[in-house]
């Protein structure tokens, strides 16, 4: 099929075990006919042998190599950059008109050579979800020296395709910002941000993943258990966060946001971690509940 040859499909993630595997093969499932590749990142050590025969290895020395700035404001490299990951591999594989971008822990459900297609016939330079970039988001203050006077662009990458024309303009935007390790830019990008105001300033095509399918589980948060896993009737649907078990209640600890409503009778915290009884202690909930008080301090007095 000359879609499939066109446009390549990348597994990012920074681990190789059976949950990933099970990832990687929903993804073949869904693009049956499609080259798929798995980026890996090792910055934190070798993760073996991956059970794929299209394996890009990569670690953030590789990214400083390629002349993109040892910058990240919170996290690490690759996670504040996560687009740097993007240009390696279209300098890797630069044979695809195209390239669909999907985190371990999004899922794609539908038909994807329809949904590949589609993309490609709209003509897109960038599909990702956009997400509001007014006052109200939290990083829009810290990218005002960057994107100022309404510049500023924000979306949500874990499933994002790309022309090859927007990711060469894209790493070159970023080459020329990492001149001197960025000297100058006081607070460095978040991916989310960059591309999106980038591709903005450059008159390139932006449109909508919802365009293309359902994004009612889209989000950052909550997580979908992966067993839970359940196909809309109709189209395509684009889901995440999608975790295993253990990465599920890890999930459900970090991130909500007021730990302490499990002891709250009926609170949705409570709900959820019952499903797993006896994998959760109260020393792990008292741990969680003062990270997040202390996360919660550490934003209101303006940190990162």
């Amino acid at each position: 099929m000359i879609t499939a040859r066109k446009c390549a499909v990348v597994l990012k993630t920074y681990a190789w075990d059976s949950f990933v595997h099970r990832q990687l093969r929903r993804l073949q499932s869904t693009f049956p006919d499609t080259d798929i590749f798995v980026s890996v990142d090792e910055t934190n050590g070798f993760v073996g042998t991956v059970a794929h025969d299209r394996v890009l290895r990569t670690c953030n020395a590789d990214m400083v190599a390629m002349g993109f700035a040892n910058r990240f404001e919170k996290g690490s490299l690759i996670w504040w950059n996560a687009d740097y990951t993007h240009y390696q591999v279209h300098d890797r594989i630069p044979d695809y008109d195209y390239y669909l971008f999907v985190e371990y822990d999004a899922c794609i459900t539908g038909d994807g050579q329809c949904l590949l297609a589609a993309m490609m016939a709209d003509g897109a330079d960038f599909v990702a979800h956009p997400i509001s970039s007014g006052p109200r988001w939290y990083w829009a203050r810290f990218h005002a020296g960057v994107y100022p006077a309404g510049r500023l662009r924000a979306s949500l990458n874990c499933i994002s395709f790309f022309s090859a024309r927007a990711l060469s303009h894209l790493a070159g935007r970023r080459l020329a910002m990492s001149a001197d390790n960025g000297a100058g830019i006081a607070f460095w990008p978040l991916g989310e941000a960059f591309v999106a105001s980038e591709v903005a300033a450059a008159g390139l095509s932006f449109v909508p993943l919802a365009r293309y399918g359902d994004v009612t589980r889209y989000n950052w948060f909550p997580p979908v258990l992966e067993t839970d896993l359940v196909a809309p009737p109709v189209g395509p649907a684009f889901i995440h966060p999608v975790l295993d078990r253990k990465r599920y209640i890890a999930s459900l600890l970090r991130h909500t946001h007021f730990v302490r409503h499990y002891f709250m009778p009926r609170s949705a915290l409570r709900r959820e971690l019952a499903r797993f009884s006896g994998e959760v202690s109260r020393s792990q909930l008292y741990r969680a509940a003062a990270r997040r008080a202390g996360e919660r301090l550490r934003l209101a007095w303006g940190g990162v």
